[in-house]
């Protein structure tokens, strides 16, 4: 190469920055989350701020891998399922803000007998995160080994987890819905409304998850 012709940054690195800070931004919610339900506001606030300020250093990323993505030049995949897995995974940030923007623009604590199975939908959202995580971070693997059918065995290994975890989401998210609409005689209409859309807003999170890995899929399908 000649000197002083800078090496172009693989589009992947960027993906695999951009999905480390997805993580981060969600495990941020996770704290705000936990302070929601223990009724600390003033220490939900500071972790929706820095869920915000993640979501913007997301956005920074994500616009460098747009403007750098190379521009008729030989991808080892379709460069069309790149940008729709960029787009599904930039989706979960877009949740993870609507969360603690939704939190906080009523600012009331969540009722205390809801909270074991607020507490146990967060988890499993946070995982499925985590877990996608790790199908990102395996792409790598699988273009540096031409496609063996070894490494794309374990990407999709990390997929089914997604799913399976998508799933128990589903699952919690319908039980506390459920026992959201049961309290409506002693909770204000608007009280009802806003948790049931928190639930679904979390919801949100792991389905974009499991929309980004099938975009993975199909980009190493062969």
């Amino acid at each position: 190469m000649p000197v002083g012709v800078p090496i172009r940054k693989s589009p992947f690195d960027g993906l695999i920055e951009h999905a480390a800070k997805v993580r981060e931004c969600v495990n941020a919610l996770d704290e705000a989350l936990s302070a929601f339900e223990k009724g600390d506001m003033e220490e939900f606030e500071r972790m929706r701020k820095k869920v915000e300020d993640l979501e913007s250093e997301a956005d920074r990323i994500k616009a460098n891998i747009r403007n750098h993505l190379p521009k008729g030049v030989w991808m080892p995949v379709d460069k069309q399922f790149f940008l729709m897995t960029l787009t599904q995974q930039d989706s979960i940030l877009d949740y993870a803000e609507d969360a603690v923007v939704w939190i906080d623009m009523r600012g009331k604590p969540l009722p205390p007998e809801l909270s074991e199975d607020f507490s146990r939908l967060q988890k499993i959202v946070v995982k499925t995160v985590e877990e996608y995580e790790k199908v990102v971070n395996n792409i790598p693997h699988v273009l540096e080994t031409s496609f063996a059918e070894s490494e794309r065995k374990e990407t999709k290994e990390y997929i089914y987890n997604v799913h399976k975890l998508e799933h128990e989401a589903d699952v919690v998210e319908r039980v506390l819905t459920k026992k959201i609409f049961s309290m409506e005689e002693r909770l204000e209409p608007v009280a009802v409304w806003h948790l049931v859309k928190l639930v679904n807003i979390l919801g949100d999170i792991a389905d974009h998850a499991e929309n980004a890995a099938d975009r993975v899929r199909a980009m190493i399908a062969k």
